[in-house]
């Protein structure tokens, strides 16, 4: 028999079980599911943070890339010359005063900020605004000048004496990069402090005390605006400005907001508030001129008030801060109402905090915008010296060095410059009546000492930008070329002195095609024989023509070149005669070694570039080299200084009387070209007169272009020349007849410097019956000889 199983009993789960299982079941999952989304949540923190690591290095990258880098495409800033002054030197108060006006310096009658100058009959006080002069920023400081007859007596630098004081130079233009952003760099020693303080409270007046997004700004802005029922305050931060206007669009976007602020941190981190303060103070926009976005609080000051910063009044700095807040609707010339209030809020809000006195709060109420008459801001004053300026800095600095905000000075003098303008406007339209004829002009002034150039004009319309005379208009330069031939000789000391006489009878040279070339005298006239000097003081052809072909020309074309002609030359008997086509500063270029006792010089406009950490790009660098002998260069100048006193520039005996000068005519073929080079003891000035057509224009080199020369002398004022003899050079006694020196005096001789070097001397001068009368006796006359 098997074994039975015993009965299996069937269990019934009590109600309670029953219920416990889905329970379990529905923890069990809500702890999966919460398990899961913590790990999910951890997971996507890890991954975002890490993205935003990753995302923030890229930022973090691209904000130290444009900060420490070239941050803006800043215009190439052009300046004149420094002018500096120092005791016992000459100064003319009036001249002062116009180069200081010039330079948007504000007479007043005491001097209290940068930007003002009071003048006296012997005083002149000038509060010289920042600048940075090449070794860092230096202060504003207040200079004292006493002035006695034209001389510098005393100098004071903020009350203490020194013996000599810079100003800083005039700002001739800004030249644009590309982007057409404009921007005057400013440093943050530079701004007033009521702007900064102003500029603070209105925008971010925890500046200093947040981190680059500020929440509690962002509250009490909303406070004030409710308060206020208008928006009288922004919730962003300056440094949230800063990337706004420095990295990003301006798309109302939540990713450009997310972005904005995680730059504005990286900033802050990165740099400290007064690094940030400056760049905004570059960087903010401030209005719009035509194309030209106004960038910086630096050219808005000039924009809106034609002012350097350091100028504003109380109530401009209110305006300019008004405009932040958004330039077109605050527009000064189109909403001039607007702009008045949203300007009178800001003195409002600077006299609760006490930054102006109750004074200054009434006053600045009270008194109009005071911006300029019109949006657009004059064109450039001097042109033609910028687009030398422009040639120079090109052969320089590339392109890319030009975008980094070089500053560029120049030997620009903005009193010379002046008074050759004026020549020229007072001078000239009685040129044109007395020819009847559309006269141009082209004018150089140069340093020739240094080489550097003061002043040009390259047509008649000052401020016309067009077509550059001085620089491209290539003329025949006419008897300008004669002091080369001449010069040629006396470097032959041994042949030729200024006594030696040269052959002045009709000559005719045959070319090598055939053709037959009759050069005359300007008179039509021929004395047989001339001396040297006095062939040159007279301008005379035909004795020209004879030592230059005697020279040979090849040698004649050596001396052009050692004067500083870098072109070509056709050697052809013409040339003598100035048959070469030279623009006026390479004329101007070609005397300055005259002038310079045979030592040359570059002529230049630039003198130094800087980059905007003051670090010197370029150069000039003075040559001082003797390119002819100091012998030569002395009796040439003895000569040219004869023309100006007895020969075919003698009229500046009375034009600039007792003044002692030397110079050079010039006449082309039928007069359609005057021409006249001239110098004293510091300046040289090349002058041409033209027409454009090349018409003749019934004017020599002393009726037409010697009249423009002497003007600007007589206003720029006269150094006479200063003759030192060099070596080996004396003043020997020469006879007339026979051209050779004498060691005794007679009635036919003349004395003349010349080199004593191997030249020999006569006993006694030549008797010429033809030109002696004896004198008869009582006796004779009556009964006879």
């Amino acid at each position: 028999m098997s074994a039975r199983k015993p009965p299996q009993t069937k269990t019934t789960p009590t109600k309670k079980n029953s219920s416990k299982k889905p329970e379990v079941k529905a923890r069990s999952r809500m702890r999966r599911a919460l398990r899961w989304s913590l790990f999910f949540t951890l997971k996507m923190t890890l991954l975002t943070v890490f993205v935003i690591a990753l995302y923030s290095i890229y930022l973090d990258s691209k904000v130290r890339n444009k900060f420490e880098g070239q941050r803006w495409q800043v215009p190439v800033q052009v300046y004149g010359k420094l002018e500096s002054y120092e005791v016992g030197g000459k100064l003319n108060l009036t001249e002062l005063k116009q180069a200081l006006l010039a330079n948007r310096y504000k007479k007043v009658q005491r001097v209290q900020r940068p930007g003002e100058f009071a003048l006296s009959k012997s005083r002149a006080i000038i509060f010289r605004r920042a600048f940075d002069f090449g070794a860092g920023i230096e202060a504003s400081k207040k200079i004292t000048l006493d002035v006695s007859n034209n001389v510098i007596k005393a100098l004071y630098l903020d009350d203490i004496a020194v013996n000599q004081i810079v100003l800083e130079p005039l700002l001739l233009d800004r030249i644009l990069p590309e982007s057409k952003e404009d921007r005057v760099l400013v440093s943050l020693q530079a701004v007033p402090e009521e702007l900064l303080d102003t500029l603070l409270l209105v925008e971010d007046r925890d500046f200093y005390f947040h981190y680059g997004v500020s929440p509690l700004g962002i509250l009490r802005a909303l406070y004030q605006n409710l308060k206020a029922g208008r928006t009288v305050q922004g919730g962003s931060t300056l440094t949230q400005q800063l990337v706004k206007n420095m990295f990003l669009t301006r798309d109302k976007t939540i990713w450009r907001k997310v972005n904005e602020a995680l730059m504005a941190l990286i900033l802050e981190y990165r740099y400290s508030k007064d690094q940030l303060l400056e760049a905004y103070i570059n960087e903010v926009y401030l209005g719009q001129h035509y194309a030209n976005g106004i960038y910086g609080f630096g050219l808005a000051a000039e924009f809106y008030f034609g002012k350097s910063i350091q100028s504003l009044n109380v109530e401009q700095m209110a305006m300019l801060i008004a405009q932040v807040k958004g330039p077109s609707y605050y527009d000064p010339w189109r909403f001039p109402a607007r702009t008045l209030k949203r300007r009178d809020l800001v003195l409002r809000l600077m006299y609760q905090q006490e930054i102006i006195t109750r004074y200054e709060f009434e006053s600045a109420l009270e008194s109009p915008l005071s911006i300029r008459k019109t949006r657009r801001i004059a064109q450039q004053k001097f042109p033609a010296y910028l687009q030398l300026v422009k040639a120079e800095l090109s052969r320089h600095l590339s392109e890319y060095e030009q975008q980094s905000g070089v500053r560029v000075f120049t030997g620009f003098s903005i009193t010379q410059q002046s008074a050759l303008q004026a020549s020229i406007n007072q001078q000239l339209p009685a040129l044109e009546k007395k020819t009847g004829s559309a006269l141009q002009v082209a004018m150089v002034v140069s340093d020739f000492q240094s080489g550097a150039i003061r002043a040009l004009v390259g047509g008649k319309k000052a401020g016309y930008a067009g077509f550059n005379r001085a620089l491209h208009a290539k003329r025949p330069i006419g008897s300008l070329i004669k002091p080369a031939v001449y010069l040629a000789a006396l470097e032959r000391y041994q042949r030729f002195n200024l006594a030696s006489l040269i052959e002045d009878k009709a000559i005719t040279l045959s070319s090598e095609d055939g053709q037959a070339w009759k050069p005359k005298n300007y008179n039509g006239k021929y004395q047989g024989q001339v001396h040297l000097v006095d062939a040159l003081a007279s301008s005379l052809n035909i004795p020209t023509v004879n030592l230059g072909m005697e020279l040979g020309l090849d040698n004649i074309a050596q001396a052009i070149h050692l004067l500083g002609y870098a072109g070509d030359i056709v050697t052809r008997p013409s040339m003598l005669l100035g048959s070469l086509n030279m623009s006026p500063i390479e004329v101007n270029q070609l005397y300055l070694p005259l002038a310079n006792r045979g030592s040359a010089e570059q002529s230049h406009a630039i003198e130094r570039v800087v980059n905007a950490d003051g670090e010197t790009l370029w150069q000039f660098e003075a040559q001082q080299q003797q390119v002819i002998s100091a012998q030569a260069a002395y009796l040439l100048d003895f000569a040219l200084t004869k023309v100006a006193k007895s020969g075919t520039a003698r009229s500046l005996t009375w034009r600039l009387k007792d003044k002692n000068l030397a110079g050079k005519t010039g006449t082309t073929n039928d007069q359609r070209d005057s021409w006249f080079v001239g110098y004293d003891n510091e300046l040289l000035v090349t002058t041409w007169l033209g027409r454009d057509d090349n018409k003749p224009t019934k004017l020599t080199g002393s009726s037409g272009a010697l009249v423009l020369f002497a003007e600007f002398m007589k206003k720029n004022g006269v150094q006479s020349r200063l003759k030192k003899i060099p070596t080996n050079v004396e003043l020997v006694r020469f006879d007339n007849k026979s051209g050779r020196a004498v060691s005794e005096a007679c009635d036919n001789s003349q004395l003349l410097p010349a080199v004593t070097s191997g030249l020999v001397y006569e006993s006694e001068c030549e008797y010429d019956a033809k030109h002696v009368k004896k004198k008869k006796s009582w006796f004779d006359k009556i009964f006879g000889e």
